[in-house]
């Protein structure tokens, strides 16, 4: 059997080579004898630009030429998949996100219903099992539990066969051993805990509804951070960050606009933008949902800003606006949990999240100031929450339902975007079939 490993340790970790001689002890153990390791802490890979080339302009391959491709590669002929790296706020750090995000190319662009919500369809016939493997300084029993959420939403969005994390903590690598024997020994049925989606509903507004934060006066500043890595103007992100921009300008709120990608490279630029984002009285995270979590470069602007708050201003506070493509905004619960993690760490009061399904419905060419369908919803909930804000307070509830109302049938969503694909493909003059291809077994690997 073979395993692929795809390893962020930082290369100043202590105790990295050991980790990593372990882990491929216990694969051995389990059976695999055929191990491939990418390393991906300091590779030089590009970043998801979520434009959508690798289904529609060459489906199954992502356009950007470098190490990715041979990780894409490796996978459809794996029988295990392990993620590998330190936990941040609950999630995978930067540098494993950015490789993860653009693993989309093993799935087509189709949408179909499981696990009582839409997911996108399967493009080769088998799927290695997915295994995630997180570092964290100590126990942490809130990141754990999110950790092993976002495990099981990939695995399902993956077809992994089966599934499994474990958190291993630095202070206790006498305990390393046994969690990955038990990770590879005993396998999770990915979906298994979901009952139906009610369920996932009610876990959503209870994760995303604000805690209780002291009272405060109205806000002076505001940052928005937008997480799309799509050229400006184009993104769904940008435009619900411009929106609330203009009411909470509306109120006399000070507003400062920045961009995921000022944060490819951790150099002065970012750094700088890091802390113009950490000095706001209120920062807004608006960005898609990328494989169930944060895309890489809103990852690594919060890592940075994370950072610069270790002398932020006292009652601060935090929102993330969540669109998912997906038209159940239920798919973005994991991540409105990361977005919590983010704000404890950073020392933010997390004032409620605006988690919204049926994002392909915004686009920029539709005024978030008119409340017509399929946006109705959308605009109430922009307008209360901005209201809310710019007084000092946190998202009211009356917007977080609002924005938790789907905007169309989940059945003619589905419909709408399978057609606006291939209307995208015959646009480009890629073949309708082609639209399934499947490059990496069509060809040997090297």
């Amino acid at each position: 059997m073979k395993a692929i490993v795809l390893s962020a340790l930082p290369h100043d970790l202590a105790r990295r080579s050991e980790l990593s001689a372990l882990l491929d002890e216990r694969l051995e153990h389990a059976g695999y004898d055929r191990i491939e390791h990418f390393d991906v802490a300091e590779a030089k890979l590009g970043f998801c630009q979520g434009e959508f080339d690798c289904w529609i302009r060459h489906p199954g391959r992502c356009k950007i030429d470098d190490g990715e491709q041979a990780i894409a590669q490796a996978v459809p002929s794996a029988d295990a998949l392990v993620f590998l790296g330190p936990v941040v706020f609950g999630g995978f750090g930067y540098a494993l996100k950015r490789a993860i995000d653009r693993l989309i190319c093993l799935i087509t662009p189709f949408f179909e219903k499981r696990n009582a919500l839409t997911h996108h369809e399967r493009r080769y016939e088998r799927y290695p099992g997915l295994y995630a493997v997180g570092l964290l300084p100590s126990a942490d029993a809130g990141q754990q539990a999110t950790f092993e959420a976002l495990n099981d939403a990939n695995a399902i969005n993956f077809f992994a066969p089966g599934r499994n994390a474990r958190i291993l903590c630095e202070d206790q690598p006498e305990l390393w051993a046994h969690s990955l024997t038990e990770l590879l020994a005993h396998d999770s049925v990915p979906g298994a805990s979901i009952v139906d989606r009610e369920a996932l509903h009610h876990e959503l507004v209870e994760v995303a509804r604000a805690d209780e934060l002291a009272p405060r006066g109205p806000i002076r500043t505001a940052a928005l951070l937008v997480g799309s890595a799509k050229a400006k103007g184009t993104s769904a992100s940008e435009h619900l960050a411009r929106a609330l921009t203009g009411r909470l300008e509306a109120h006399g709120v000070a507003c400062e606009l920045h961009f995921a990608t000022e944060f490819v490279h951790e150099r002065a630029a970012a750094i700088a933008a890091a802390q113009a984002l950490a000095a706001a009285e209120l920062l807004i995270l608006a960005t898609p949902l990328y494989v169930d979590a944060l895309p890489s470069l809103a990852t690594h602007a919060l890592e940075l800003i994370a950072r610069a708050r270790l002398h932020g201003k006292d009652q601060a506070r935090f929102v993330p606006l969540i669109n998912c493509g997906f038209p159940e905004p239920e798919h973005t619960r994991t991540a409105v949990r990361i977005a919590r993690h983010f704000a404890d760490t950073a020392g933010y009061g997390f004032a409620g999240a605006l988690p919204l399904g049926g994002g392909g419905t915004v686009t920029p060419d539709r005024d978030l100031a008119d409340p017509r369908p399929p946006l109705t919803h959308l605009v109430r909930a922009l307008t209360l929450a901005a209201d809310a804000l710019a007084n000092g307070d946190s998202v009211p509830e009356a917007a977080l339902g609002e924005i938790v109302t789907p905007p169309l049938p989940d059945s003619v969503y589905r419909l709408v975007g399978d057609l606006g694909f291939r209307w995208q493909a015959h646009r480009l003059g890629t073949a309708q079939a082609e639209l399934r291809a499947t490059p990496f077994t069509d060809e040997p690997a090297d």
